[in-house]
């Protein structure tokens, strides 16, 4: 999962790429590469923090459940829309996002956090396999 970061001109929107091994310091270094993207293109701190937070849960997950590194790409569109994917190995689909879960659960909350805060997420299929979990913030 070795991919390059990618640029793109301004008019269409600027993106980058990280690949991440399974290792328990991913999610801090994608709370950090996603960070440090939002201030090099200008976003202000609430998406910033939101963007960390929920990139955080989604490279957590991967590593966690689908048992392997993951890939995160961000990108932010000519519109102002920033947009995060977290790419793994598993296909596995998702589970369910719980609405309410148990109180002494240890998990089960990453997907919660992220339909909640998100103005749009979902999941794609990509083309090597695998599973992409994606947000949108409006900026």
């Amino acid at each position: 999962m070795r991919r390059q970061p990618v640029t793109t001109s301004p008019s269409s929107g600027v993106a980058t790429s990280i690949s991440l091994p399974a290792d328990a310091r991913s999610a801090g270094r994608a709370r950090a590469f996603v960070g440090q993207y939002c201030a090099s293109v200008g976003l202000g701190g609430e998406v910033r923090r939101t963007a960390a937070l929920l990139v955080s849960e989604l490279v957590t997950n991967a590593i966690v459940h689908g048992r392997s590194g993951a890939a995160v790409d961000a990108s932010l569109a000519a519109n102002g829309v920033l947009r995060v994917a977290v790419t793994d190995d598993d296909p596995a689909p998702l589970p369910a996002v719980e609405r309410q879960p148990r109180t002494t659960a240890e998990g089960g909350r990453g997907l919660l956090i992220v339909s909640l805060l998100a103005t749009r997420w979902g999941v794609a299929s990509p083309v090597g396999g695998g599973k992409a979990v994606w947000f949108e913030l409006d900026s």
